[in-house]
């Protein structure tokens, strides 16, 4: 998928969706529908992603990556009925191993979300303040 607007109309078309249904579904206009998938619009904020998302009945994070919100490769997810348990306790284990450091992705310029609204930079840092101040006391 080149971008947003060829993986939007693929995932419409799969769903025998028109412009029209899928604007009902999700509460986006048809219009501003057929402007994303035309190209006449740029990627849609985080909270248009989720309502075309819903819209969809596809995860939202598939459409996030393909509007370049998130790096595909920086989420996994674990799907119980396609993993064994072994499968589940091996990634488990790999995880202990490799700590995950959240001073470093605070720091970084990867896209964090909390309640599906992107942080900028300055709440990422007040952030980091605050779990300093609560680990220091």
């Amino acid at each position: 998928m080149k971008n947003f607007a060829d993986y939007l109309k693929k995932k419409r078309e799969e769903k025998n969706l028109s412009m029209n249904k899928l604007g009902e579904l999700s509460g986006v206009s048809a219009m501003y529908i057929s402007h994303l998938e035309s190209g006449k619009r740029d990627r849609p904020s985080p909270e248009i992603i989720e309502r075309l998302a819903k819209g969809l009945d596809e995860p939202y994070e598939n459409l996030m990556a393909a509007a370049g919100y998130i790096d595909a490769s920086d989420f996994i997810k674990i799907k119980n009925e396609k993993n064994s348990q072994e499968d589940i306790e091996w990634s488990l284990a790999e995880q202990e191993q490799d700590p995950f450091h959240l001073d470093f992705l605070l720091d970084s310029n990867h896209p964090i979300f909390f309640q599906n609204r992107l942080l900028t930079r300055e709440e990422k840092a007040k952030i980091k303040s605050l779990i300093e101040i609560i680990l220091k006391g």
